[in-house]
């Protein structure tokens, strides 16, 4: 398997993901998020790119089973039902609701990488269920893209991503390109700490001045959920097990 990383989705053109696998990147905290609404039993959870979107679907749709989630710097979207913390993600909440979702970055990003075969949705709270799952996949080629952060590198991406591509390595025979050899390492130097990584770096310090600290530690814990939310036809729902070759 060839495996490609971007560290922006402004790297992203057609050829980049038209019929390959994508995973998906956000770590602070769409991909965090989406994988803490699936694991509460959310019945499925609608991407889209711009609050316009999320409002003009929601008028559509069945309001008693339907959630806004989303955030706009950071912070919840006026009007809508929910912000981007996991922890706001729970069962009782969540549970065979449909939730529309628009964040900064994490559901661009899936819009952008809409002509892939499928999307696999990658963090670190369910990366041994990314990695179970593409380690299974008959596929030449692996497209690990990171949300980034306003279209600027972010590190807690990079090491996530980075964290994917070495876990592969290690069973599997894999050529890598520049940007994916650069993640590996930048997560063999973070690896032992993930948690002080989220604190430290840039969205992690601008969360926690939002009053966001706890969901640096939800988002730090690594292999904590099994759940895969996966992109297909412009909806997020959960894999519902590895595909094997």
């Amino acid at each position: 398997m060839r495996i490609e990383s971007l560290f922006t989705p402004g790297e992203i053109t057609e050829s980049t993901v038209k019929g390959t696998t994508v995973a998906v990147i956000d770590v602070l905290r769409a991909g965090t998020t989406a994988a803490y609404a699936m694991s509460g039993g959310c019945e499925r959870i609608i991407p889209v790119a711009t609050v316009e979107a999320a409002t003009n679907l929601a008028a559509s749709l069945d309001k008693t089973v339907t959630l806004l989630g989303g955030e706009r710097e950071g912070k919840r979207i006026d009007g809508f039902d929910l912000g981007n913390s996991p922890l706001e993600y729970t069962s009782d909440v969540v549970k065979k609701k449909t939730i529309i979702l628009a964040t900064t970055n994490g559901t661009r990003t899936i819009s952008m990488g809409q002509g892939a075969k499928e999307i696999l949705i990658a963090s670190f709270v369910n990366m041994r269920t990314v990695v179970d799952y593409v380690a299974g996949l008959d596929e030449e080629l692996l497209t690990v893209v990171c949300a980034g952060q306003d279209d600027r590198f972010a590190l807690e991406d990079a090491v996530c991503a980075g964290m994917l591509i070495a876990r592969l390595s290690r069973d599997n025979d894999v050529d890598l390109n520049d940007g994916a050899q650069a993640a590996r390492l930048l997560y063999r130097q973070n690896e032992e700490a993930i948690p002080s990584l989220l604190k430290n770096c840039e969205h992690g310090r601008y969360l926690e001045s939002l009053g966001f600290g706890k969901d640096l530690d939800v988002c730090g814990r690594v292999d904590s959920l099994r759940v895969l939310p996966i992109v297909k036809d412009g909806r997020i729902n959960k894999a519902k097990r590895p595909r094997r070759k």
